[in-house]
């Protein structure tokens, strides 16, 4: 199970926990341990005497004799002060007795004293009953809710709402509690009277359709934090009348007064409307999402509208009846009867679970009842056999019967154990075999090697596994995938299209599913706000789509593709371990496509390596890699590409005419596509030079002219031409290329560089070229060499470039050995030693006269 899940799980069963001990604990101590003692009248302190003001009509004080207006003087012969404190000291001696206890009551009538005995009655505190009811309803629903989909947001949030009810159930004083059990009622109320109304508010603003004000930090915070204040003020205001013994008291022993007395009040005034305006707002917020949910979640959710409104009207006429009638006996004893339909809504949002399938609770609820079903009969049979075994066999000595106990209880628990594990065999029989429909995709060797067989295998398992209304499989290109086209119906009926549209994928979730293999994401509203934030149209689209779930696969750490997963079976949602599987099915595809993947990038490599040697074995025919002798002349060539395949051109031909023709070139760029244009290059010259009545300089116009139409708007050829004859006469031109040397000694004054001016060739936008042709003759021993910036760029560790002067000496240097070969060699090795960061084709041509 995913640990962020297991975590979760065990956080819900210990707050069950907590919350449905306090619950029950608190109502039992409250209906019997505690449970008040009642004499069924009401006084109130008048002109110095506590008058009888209320008497419940059938009760006790009525059977008993009592009339309204009696003065009381005494009960069981104790007088007490005309006072709130002395009426409060009396009520807690009533409290303390138990049921049934006779009280003798002293009262003044007409001038003269009577003696009323009046028998005490505990009744049961039905406001508490129907709290309580509607708390454990509540909260049995919501874990059925959340167990089934504890991923989801609104699941979670619905079972926290739910808690919080039960514990309101229980936040009732008792009539005579000892301070402990004050003091943990108490807290329980004000962690109530904290949550409820916040998380009532904050549930709708997630359910049916998330509101934006849920993003709200600043409106959530006030919300909190108002209630949480109240709360508090709550809390301290009840310790505080504890300390007292039940009574407001200051330090000096009064009551308040002043403005601690009017803060009071207005704390008490504002208390109930601020409650009621939260179950309002709730209710705005449930009545906005449902009109905006979409037409089957609306139809679910109405009957509970319904109850929810009826709810809220039944609390706001309890509030104002409360203001006006507050301190009627009658009227506290009859406000269970607001209390009553509270258990409609945890029983209307069930009829639309069940009905309509907004969480598959199906199962989860079938496997628990058939749990507590066998445990309560085993325990049942187990308690029963024992009655009969010591009500038949009375002779049995006590050590030996509580032998016989514990040895019983083994083999039976052995034996639940073994039931209870048979049903959940029985349960997980139909998960397993979906589990197996679903990774029999991945588990087939042959299609471990290719993508396209093992997403077909993938889909079609898990169409066969789940049945959604919608299954697509989308390739995801630059963090994001293409949605298909879909149609659906507006409120009016009519129909909307969608065409095929970007769902991005943003960074933070990519990375999540790398770093913690959350692949499995919703798309309802409450669980994609990443969804929302990319507008209404893509909300509108996955909508229309009807896609509940996206399932990322990613091949290794990089994102391949997306699954998206409409309803299962009969519209019913994913739960807990459908999703654990589809993460699971994830996880196993993800593996087994990185594997396929890099089994086509080693097929691809091994093509492209093919592809690359043709095309190397390509160039290389077509660069002058050596030439004949050439009387009177030595000549010492080489290239070397950076790449398998490089941009660089050198050609030598010889003339029809007789001259020689040598050119050195550089294509920008590098690899394959400068080697092409580089092949184009080299026919063009190849062509030109069979022309004996071409120049140069006509022979780089065409070129330029040609190159233009051939290269991109950013390619362009660098290109020096060198032709001579016998004699050693030559002429030079440059098109952008750099220079070329001419070396006679060994001296500095012994070599120069030779630069014509000319534009590059292929540039854009076309202009005049201005190639000039310079002329000269070589003196004997003299060279001419010709090379591309492979060579002078080259950059050592430093960031320290070979230069043109290193590249002058080393051949300056080289010159007296009058071998253009070895020098070629010696330029080379020098070059690559000194280079390690900036590794370019390199060429370079020497053109040595003899002596």
């Amino acid at each position: 199970m995913n640990p962020y899940l297991k975590r979760i799980r065990w956080r819900l069963i210990w707050i069950s926990f907590a919350c449905l001990t306090l619950a029950l604990g608190s109502f039992g101590l409250n209906q019997w341990v505690y449970a008040a003692s009642d004499d069924q009248c009401s006084w109130v302190v008048e002109k110095g005497k506590i008058v009888i003001r209320e008497i419940l009509p059938d009760g006790v004080a009525e059977e008993a004799g009592l009339l309204e207006g009696d003065e009381l003087v005494k009960i069981q012969g104790r007088a007490y002060e005309p006072t709130l404190e002395g009426t409060a000291k009396a009520q807690r001696f009533i409290n303390s007795k138990s049921e049934g206890t006779i009280l003798i009551y002293t009262v003044k009538r007409q001038g003269r004293q009577i003696l009323v005995p009046i028998r005490l009655v505990k009744p049961l505190d039905l406001v508490q009953l129907a709290l309580l009811a509607n708390g454990i309803i509540a909260w049995a629903i919501s874990l059925l809710v959340v167990m089934s989909a504890p991923e989801r947001k609104s699941s979670r949030h619905f079972f926290y709402l739910a808690g919080a009810a039960l514990l309101m159930s229980g936040a009732r004083l008792p009539g005579n509690p000892p301070l402990a059990v004050g003091i943990v009622v108490t807290l329980m109320a004000g962690v109530a009277s904290a949550l409820l109304p916040p998380l009532w508010v904050h549930f709708f603003l997630r359910f049916p359709h998330p509101s934006e004000w849920r993003k709200n930090r600043h409106f959530l915070q006030a919300l909190y934090g108002t209630f949480a204040l109240l709360a508090l003020l709550q809390v301290l205001i009840r310790f505080w009348a504890l300390a007292g013994d039940g009574v407001l008291r200051t330090p000096a022993g009064t009551p308040p007064d002043g403005l601690l007395r009017a803060a009071l009040n207005g704390l008490g005034f504002i208390i109930i409307p601020l409650y009621v305006a939260a179950a309002l707002t709730g209710l705005g917020f449930f009545v906005a999402g449902t009109f905006r949910a979409q037409e089957r979640l609306r139809k679910a959710l109405f009957p509970s509208l319904i109850v929810a409104a009826a709810l809220c009207l039944d609390l706001l006429a309890w509030t104002l009846l409360q203001r006006k009638y507050g301190s009627s006996l009658l009227f506290g004893r009859q406000t269970f009867i607001f209390m009553l339909p509270a258990p409609l809504l945890p029983l209307s949002f069930a009829y639309a679970i069940f009905r309509h399938g907004l969480f598959d609770v199906r199962k989860v609820l079938l496997r628990w009842v058939s749990y507590m079903a066998i445990l309560a009969l085993t325990v049942a049979a187990y308690l029963g056999g024992l009655a009969w075994a010591f009500s038949h066999l009375s002779s049995i000595p006590p050590g030996w019967a509580g032998a016989l106990i514990g040895l019983l209880a083994l083999p039976l628990g052995w034996t639940l154990r073994r039931i209870l594990k048979g049903i959940r065999r029985g349960f997980r029989r139909d998960f397993a075999s979906t589990r197996d429909i679903v990774l029999s995709a991945v588990r087939e060797p042959r299609k471990r090697f290719s993508e396209e067989s093992l997403l077909k295998s993938l889909r079609r398992s898990l169409g066969e596994a789940f049945r959604p209304q919608f299954l697509e499989i989308l390739p995801i290109e630059e963090r994001q995938v293409m949605l298909p086209a879909a149609e659906a119906s507006d409120r009016d009926e009519r129909r909307v299209h969608f065409p095929p549209q970007p769902l991005r994928l943003p960074q933070g979730l990519l990375r999540l599913a790398r770093d913690n293999r959350e692949l499995v994401l919703g798309l309802g509203s409450e669980e994609a706000d990443w969804v929302r934030d990319q507008g209404g149209t893509v909300r509108a689209h996955l909508d229309a789509l009807e896609a509940q779930l996206l399932l990322l696969i990613l091949a290794g750490d990089d994102p391949h593709s997306v699954v998206l997963l409409g309803g299962k079976y009969s519209e019913l949602n994913y739960g807990r371990e459908d999703r654990e599987l589809l993460r699971e099915a994830a996880l196993a595809a993800g593996q087994v496509l990185e594997t396929a993947v890099m089994h086509q990038r080693l097929l691809a490599q091994e093509r492209l390596s093919q592809e690359l040697e043709t095309a190397r074995r390509i160039q290389e025919g077509l660069v002058t890699s050596h030439v004949p002798p050439i009387p009177g002349f030595q000549v010492a060539l080489r290239l070397e590409p950076a790449l398998e395949t490089g941009g660089d051109l050198l050609f030598v031909k010889r003339r029809p005419g007789g001259t020689w023709l040598a050119a050195v070139g550089d294509v920008c760029g590098k690899g394959l596509a400068a080697a092409l244009y580089m092949a184009q290059a080299t026919a063009l010259l190849e062509q030109a030079a069979q022309r004996e009545d071409q120049s140069l300089e006509q022979m780089l116009c065409s070129l330029d002219q040609t190159l233009r139409q051939l290269l991109g708007h950013r390619g362009f050829l660098t290109l020096i031409l060198l032709e001579w004859d016998d004699a050693g006469n030559y002429r030079l031109a440059r098109a952008g290329h750099p220079g070329a040397l001419m070396l006679q000694g060994h001296t500095e004054q012994g070599s120069s560089e030779v630069i014509p001016h000319g534009r590059g060739l292929g540039l854009r936008p076309a202009g005049p070229g201005d190639w000039q042709v310079v002329e000269g003759v070589l003196p004997p021993k003299g060279w001419m060499v010709l090379y591309s910036d492979g060579l002078s760029e080259a950059m050592n560790r430093e960031g320290e470039l070979y230069g043109l002067g290193r590249l002058d000496a080393q051949l300056r240097r080289l010159w007296g050995t009058g071998s253009p070969r070895a020098a070629c060699e010696a330029v080379f090795n020098d070059v690559a030693t000194f280079d390690t960061q900036n590794r370019d084709d390199r060429t370079l041509f020497i053109l040595g006269r003899e002596a």
